[in-house]
């Protein structure tokens, strides 16, 4: 029986691995354009095929996906922030309420306390809406929109969300600034890459 099992888990995986959808060349997030580089499709596949590695766990993610989804894309909706965004959350928190990091960022998009007050969250001894779905989303939104009206480019304002505003500022090249199209690269930067992977 320990054997049945065991090689019908192989089979799901092979089976999953095979089934893998292939990155693209091209690929949009809100308005902007993305051309990516063969290198950058090496990059962003190998993140696929490693979350998809793992068939229990892929069938996990997508059914907190269909629970979670239709209220982050309600948020995101009435804060006009692409919807793409909310693959985000499986990044940040893979759906966990009460993550907490290393940083001490907590909750389903990992805010620290700082920022989740900045962008409107209620956090005390009684209540952190850190782990508020709804509420979590929408201040995520607010928290987009204010770095993407600085870089006028949604890959710079995600990647803003990892390092910061003035983090990302160093680390970005301000020839994108406004622009509709730019290069992804198996150089930039790891958190991009692995958002693609997720959408």
């Amino acid at each position: 029986m320990n054997k049945l099992f065991t090689i019908t888990i192989l089979l799901f995986s092979v089976i999953a691995i095979a089934q893998n959808p292939k990155v693209p060349s091209t690929m949009y997030i809100g308005d902007m354009k993305l051309e990516i580089s063969a290198s950058g499709q090496k990059k962003i596949q190998s993140h696929v095929d490693s979350y998809r590695r793992s068939p229990t766990y892929f069938q996990k993610k997508v059914h907190l996906a269909n629970l979670y989804f239709p209220i982050i894309e309600a948020k995101f909706k009435e804060e006009n922030v692409p919807d793409a965004y909310k693959y985000l959350i499986i990044q940040e928190s893979g759906f966990v309420s009460d993550a907490v990091s290393s940083s001490n960022a907590v909750g389903f998009w990992q805010f620290k306390e700082a920022t989740g007050k900045e962008v409107g969250l209620t956090i005390n001894s009684k209540v952190d809406e850190r782990k508020n779905i709804s509420e979590a989303s929408r201040a995520a939104a607010k928290y987009f929109k204010f770095t993407n009206q600085y870089f006028s480019n949604w890959i710079y304002a995600l990647q803003a969300y990892n390092q910061g505003a003035g983090g990302a500022q160093k680390d970005t090249d301000s020839k994108y600034y406004g622009k509709k199209r730019m290069p992804i690269t198996g150089k930039t930067h790891w958190y991009v890459l692995k958002f693609l992977a997720h959408v």
